[in-house]
């Protein structure tokens, strides 16, 4: 199939999860509370902890907001286009379903990571982006012509946050569940709620290649304030690129475990 046939099928499953959320109001007013309360818990922490500092690891309270922003707008977008679908992915495979996916004309990895998408979270997007743009001008962002960067790194942390994920939840192939690994990363994704500064240089190293979770908002954050080097750029393309060919590695080894509904 090219690339218009893709389109028509995502443009199909974007009415089809349109027309759930109209379904479900309450769902997407709980959902919505619940991100708000996320938000804002979040942000009290960083006033309780500049209400005691002007700096944290060189990010003044202007700063630590602006990453805020960053990583709320960042994660937003994870949320919205792929979140419930890695939830549903171990079910895919434990009951059977994969089998319909693999018949279907299309990349059946395509139909699996974009079945499901949560309108809910399109609010927050707009929200980092809000915070992000309030904070711009004290934490010394240059603006003009920058903000076409803030899409670019919002990419790439949707990217990042798309295959740290993917890499949590491909051993289903090879496990009963991968709920305990689903719920391992949800662990490390707590080190992508600060800048990436704040921590000791064994986990800064560990979130800034083993596992990305720096790439999320606290590098874009930093490129976007202050620009990285040329070998900080390396590093960024170099973990993506390698994350991106193991688990094209897995996923097509797993499809070689997969035992079907009708074996």
């Amino acid at each position: 199939m090219n690339l218009h046939h893709y389109i028509q099928v995502y443009a199909v499953q974007i009415k089809n999860n349109f027309v759930r959320e109209a379904v479900y109001r309450t769902n997407f007013l709980t959902a919505l509370t619940v991100d708000i309360i996320w938000i804002g818990v979040e942000i009290s922490l960083f006033s309780v902890l500049y209400s005691n500092t002007t700096t944290l690891a060189g990010w003044t309270q202007a700063q630590a907001y602006f990453f805020l922003g960053i990583f709320f707008a960042s994660d937003a977008l994870f949320t919205v286009f792929f979140q419930r679908n890695f939830w549903n992915f171990s079910d895919l495979v434990n009951k059977g379903e994969l089998d319909i996916l693999l018949t279907k004309p299309i990349h059946p990895l395509f139909l699996a990571l974009t079945r499901s998408i949560n309108i809910t979270s399109v609010f927050n997007i707009f929200l980092g982006l809000g915070i992000t743009a309030h904070f711009a001008h004290d934490a010394g962002f240059k603006g003009g012509m920058h903000w076409f960067g803030v899409g670019f790194w919002l990419l790439i942390g949707l990217l990042s946050a798309t295959l740290l994920r993917f890499t949590f939840s491909i051993w289903v192939f090879w496990t009963d569940r991968s709920w305990a690994l689903s719920r391992l990363y949800y662990q490390f994704f707590s080190f992508a709620t600060k800048p990436d500064t704040l921590y000791p240089k064994a986990i800064r190293y560990l979130i800034l290649s083993v596992l990305p979770f720096a790439f999320i908002g606290s590098v874009p954050a930093r490129a976007l304030l202050y620009g990285l080097s040329l070998n900080e750029y390396f590093l960024v393309f170099f973990v993506l690129i390698s994350f991106f060919m193991i688990n094209s590695f897995l996923w097509k080894f797993g499809l070689k475990k997969y035992q079907s509904a009708s074996s």
